[in-house]
């Protein structure tokens, strides 16, 4: 798409505002489980991971979950330092990691 925002780049940031919001409201255990790994782990590697110019799958589906891994790390590390984590700050703050990765992502989209 030529000097627009791309279709999984929307997508992307939408799933990340309404899998956090779903996972904070609640929901049964086995999709509970699953909207936390997407939020926590998966929607931000994704994101962060589109922001390379990466074109192998394999390694793309590495960075998705490396990515995702090392910045819920860095997010709970540095929560648990400030004394002020929660399961529910985590989701919120992987959720914003995502959504500013989707903008960082629309600005080069719409650069180029």
């Amino acid at each position: 798409m030529s000097g627009g925002i791309s279709r999984p780049t929307m997508v992307l940031g939408l799933a990340a505002v309404v899998l956090s919001l779903i996972t904070l409201v609640g929901l049964p255990t086995p999709l509970q489980a699953v909207a936390a790994i997407a939020v926590l782990i998966l929607l931000p590697g994704q994101a962060l991971v589109r922001l390379t110019p990466v074109t192998d799958l394999a390694l793309g589906v590495l960075l998705v979950l490396a990515l995702g891994l090392a910045a819920l790390t860095a997010v709970s590390t540095a929560m648990f330092y400030l004394a002020v984590w929660s399961w529910q700050a985590c989701v919120i703050t992987m959720g914003v990691i995502t959504i500013l990765a989707c903008l960082a992502r629309a600005r080069q989209e719409t650069l180029s």
